[in-house]
């Protein structure tokens, strides 16, 4: 999908995918998805082809058709017209000319992408009612990714650094983004930087001062005397959403987008733009330096778990997606931390679907078998994780159309009154078909003396039947709870076949998996910390109960180690990146810290079982077996 928002060969600003995937209202959307060869179709359109194609379809009326194509054409042209004095503008302002038709190209695509959506959003989901009053959504949306732009630009172009480049720079996409029309957004893009002007500008790289004696002044020299205090100005006033992080308001536009129903491919299509913005800012000068690089990938990393979140709770929502790989899937299986008996089974489940197929495709009976499932464990163990990827390989492999998986519990099921729960339960499901119902604590639907939960199951039953090739169930929970479920019901037994008991992770697992966390969110481990961390888990490890909360533990733990840096910062004079995200053994409040004196500590190879030494000061992640000469995880170590 990726590929689908970078393909300019038709339109030298919006893929035409973009366009198709986003007309029409969210349920037709829904009921009539575009695949992906579809949309790889509409790229090779022009824009011209495209409408007419939804207006053959009735989905586009008359009046939306002739807008779309007017605006279309009006920044397609003034785009073009800017393209011809790139040249000129790169050479005035010392800006590398290959960085400045970048991020030309990204602040009129979204300029042009917010005209579309203008124009084919239907009113009532434009607009949300909030307990502050109504937000036009359709703005919201734009401005997360103005405020995206100017933060980032703020990051490349710090204030104490101030020069031509600077000021063009910061001319380039206020311009853009603050302008109506295209015109206005390519003369004001433009502006002064004309090669006549090329001696005067280039005073501001060598900090040019006002003169007050002087009383005659032409336009250039009100430039030069108020370029300085505009462009502090503008870092003062996107200073804000820099503070509270870039990748924050991308979650924002995420979320808008979302609220919007629009398919997860404007998502991408938004991220792509922030990675190209990035690329522009950080190359303006010709060079690109490590603090910039480090930023650039920082930012790229945090937008891309979001764009990844957003795709799996939003995909029931979107138009299409792209083929799953199944050999992608079954790399991020084997990457989940630990639960090695849970991987197997995943692997023995997709090799038995992939031979399925493979009968079917030979003309030869299917042997007949059910694919609903029973995940048991404790809380945190991975059970909807694996029930996601679970999703991707049966779409990978033909058996479910979409994978999608849809999360419910007893509430989103039974309801108060009589004559609810069946309605509630065929609405969940009808929005799980082609997918994967993921029903989690699935025991609380049985209950002494109440009818509702077995209405929700009778239910449940039915439509597993009848929607046998379209239906995947996973009910999860406890180990002893699910099994006296499955036992209450005659029906439930002889449907869910396949059991997967998920168990606790190990002590070391669970430093992998705080590591892990820490490390998705651009935080790194002092080695007193790392220490720390290893006492601090085998304790817990050691002193766990029936409900032990397993990662879900490790989220409590981490998100009170940054509140506890938070802190710990808050009373600090200027804080520089590495301080920022560096956390520290004091962070972590523990009754099991290491006390002086604990021993040597050893990491045992997997493979071959021959043990070396460590030490929280190695900085690694991965080694290679000094016995068996094969990689092994050495990022934690056992004191002995």
């Amino acid at each position: 999908m990726n590929a689908l928002v970078k393909d300019f060969a038709t339109h030298p600003l919006v893929p035409g995918a973009l366009l198709a995937a986003i007309v029409g209202d969210p349920q037709m959307r829904q009921l009539q998805p575009l695949d992906y060869p579809a949309l790889i179709g509409f790229n090779k359109q022009n824009t011209l082809e495209t409408v007419g194609h939804f207006q053959n379809l009735g989905l586009m009326d008359e009046a939306q058709a002739g807008k779309i194509i007017a605006v279309d054409a009006q920044f397609v042209r003034y785009y073009q017209e800017l393209l011809r004095h790139l040249p000129e503008v790169a050479a005035v302002t010392g800006c590398e000319e290959k960085s400045v038709q970048q991020l030309a190209r990204a602040l009129f695509s979204a300029k042009l992408m917010a005209e579309y959506l203008e124009i084919l959003t239907p009113p009532p989901l434009s607009y949300e009612k909030t307990p502050r009053g109504t937000v036009d959504l359709l703005e919201a949306l734009f401005d997360a990714f103005r405020r995206i732009v100017g933060g980032a630009w703020s990051v490349f172009f710090p204030n104490d650094d101030f020069n031509l480049s600077t000021d063009a720079s910061a001319q380039f996409w206020v311009s853009c983004l603050y302008s109506n029309r295209p015109e206005e957004m390519m003369q004001g893009f433009i502006g002064l930087f004309r090669k006549p002007h090329r001696d005067r500008l280039q005073s501001l790289n060598h900090g040019h001062k006002p003169d007050k004696a002087l009383r005659l002044k032409d336009v250039i020299t009100d430039y030069l005397d108020s370029a300085k205090e505009k462009v502090a100005k503008l870092q003062e006033a996107v200073e804000p959403s820099v503070k509270a992080g870039l990748d924050r308001v991308f979650g924002e536009l995420a979320g808008t987008v979302t609220k919007l129903q629009l398919p997860s491919l404007v998502v991408l299509y938004y991220e792509f733009l922030t990675q190209e913005v990035c690329a522009a800012f950080s190359g303006m000068d010709g060079t690109v330096t490590s603090k910039e690089n480090r930023f650039s990938h920082y930012l790229r990393q945090q937008i891309a778990v979001i764009c990844d979140e957003q795709r799996a709770t939003a995909a029931t929502n979107s138009p299409a997606s792209e083929p799953e790989n199944l050999d992608r899937v079954l790399r991020e299986l084997d990457e989940l931390i630990g639960i090695a008996t849970v991987k197997d089974k995943v692997r023995q489940t997709a090799n038995f679907a992939r031979l399925q197929q493979l009968r079917l495709t030979r003309g030869l009976q299917a042997i007949p078998t059910s694919y609903h499932s029973v995940y048991t464990g404790n809380p945190g163990t991975g059970k909807t994780t694996v029930a996601r990827l679970m999703g991707r390989i049966y779409r990978a492999l033909g058996v479910l159309k979409r994978g999608h998986l849809v999360e419910c519990d007893r509430a989103a099921l039974v309801g108060e009154y009589v004559g609810q729960t069946a309605p509630r339960t065929n609405a969940v499901i009808d929005s799980a078909l082609d997918g994967i119902l993921f029903i989690d604590e699935a025991y609380s639907l049985v209950k002494e003396h109440e009818d509702f939960g077995q209405e929700a199951i009778e239910t449940l039953l039915k439509r597993m039947e009848d929607n046998r090739d379209r239906l995947i169930v996973i009910v999860a929970g406890y180990p002893e709870l699910m099994a006296q479920f499955i036992n209450s019901n005659p029906g439930l037994h002889s449907r869910f076949a396949r059991f997967i008991e998920f168990p606790d992770y190990g002590a070391g697992e669970l430093c992998r998996i705080f590591s892990l966390m820490c490390r998705k969110n651009g935080l790194t481990l002092a080695p007193a910390l790392q220490e720390k961390i290893i006492h601090h888990f085998h304790h817990q490890w050691a002193e766990r109960g029936d409900n032990f909360g397993n990662a879900r533990l490790v989220r409590n733990c981490f998100e009170a180690v940054i509140n506890a840096q938070a802190t710990r910062l808050a009373s600090a004079g200027q804080i520089d990146t590495r301080t920022l995200t560096l956390l520290e053994a004091p962070d972590l409040d523990s009754s099991a810290s290491p006390s002086p004196g604990v021993g040597r500590y050893t990491v045992r190879c997997p493979h071959c079982g021959q043990t070396h030494a460590w030490s929280p000061g190695l900085d690694l992640r991965e080694a290679e077996c000094a016995g068996c000469g094969r990689a092994y995880d050495c990022e934690f170590g056992e004191w002995s």
